[in-house]
């Protein structure tokens, strides 16, 4: 059962207070986590999307229309009066299909980890299925023993062929040569930052190949980073003790001023206050 935030959690579309948040969690059931900035669900348009295609690989039809979704969201962060955080929004099916609204704790990078990247290292393991994001309990009971044990900030899956597919809660890049590589949409959950990243590189006209790497191609590369909703995009500095000069990386440092110029456009021009 998730950890929970503030004094109210929407059901459906009522409000209950947050000592009496329960749910059956079943077999079936797709989750997304948006960031909140300033009052307004950052991406929210691009979450929704996501949020669709996980209902259909998991056969299940969504209770709320987008515009009802987007409403709820914003009567919770009013609420609960908290204009920053991370808002899990949970569709979970047993006898019928619920969906849950509540604000779970987060954990955004600091000021170091931005300026100094982080550490990771590879882990053999693949998701079940890549391309829905489903809640997985053995998987992310697994995957935190690992981060907890090796101190580091995430571990990156490798999978049954070798290559690196993504982090556990995130999505990563490499930078070769001039050349931005990720790996493959199909071996992967397709992260909202990703996506707004790839878009980004192809309007500035930075060379992309959607490609997967070994761990022991990780000495060749010029800049490693990881995206998501709470890191953005946070530098790699070493992977499986191998250093990466990733924050002089100038196509990484490029990226990352054109991701928060877009962050502040979005809300300039999706502000909900």
């Amino acid at each position: 059962m998730d950890k929970i935030r503030g004094d109210y959690f929407i059901k459906n579309k009522n409000f209950y207070a947050n000592e009496d948040f329960t749910y059956e969690l079943s077999p079936t059931n797709v989750y997304e986590v948006i960031r909140v900035i300033g009052w307004t669900p950052l991406f929210l348009e691009d979450h929704l999307s996501r949020l669709s295609d996980s209902l259909a690989l998991s056969g299940i039809s969504s209770p709320k229309s987008g515009e009802e979704i987007r409403n709820l969201i914003i009567k919770l962060l009013r609420k609960n009066q908290f204009k920053e955080g991370n808002i899990k929004l949970l569709i979970n099916k047993n006898r019928y299909i619920d969906l849950y609204l509540y604000f779970i704790p987060h954990d955004y990078p600091t000021t170091k980890l931005y300026k100094e990247g982080i550490f990771v290292e590879t882990l053999s393991l693949e998701r079940k299925n890549p391309n829905a994001k489903v809640i997985d309990a053995g998987y992310k009971e697994m995957v935190s023993a690992f981060i907890e044990e090796r101190n580091i900030y995430e571990a990156l899956l490798v999978n049954r062929d070798g290559f690196i597919t993504e982090g556990s809660k995130s999505n990563v890049f490499f930078v070769k040569k001039d050349t931005l590589l990720t790996p493959p949409l199909k071996d992967v959950l397709g992260g909202v930052t990703r996506q707004r990243i790839l878009d980004l590189a192809k309007e500035n006209n930075l060379k992309i190949l959607e490609e997967s790497i070994r761990p022991e191609d990780v000495r060749t590369l010029e800049g490693a980073f990881l995206s998501g909703t709470s890191p953005k995009i946070l530098s790699i500095r070493s992977i499986d003790g191998i250093k990466i000069k990733s924050t002089e990386c100038a196509i990484i440092k490029s990226l990352i001023k054109l991701y928060e110029e877009k962050i502040k456009d979005y809300l300039a021009r999706n502000s909900s206050r």
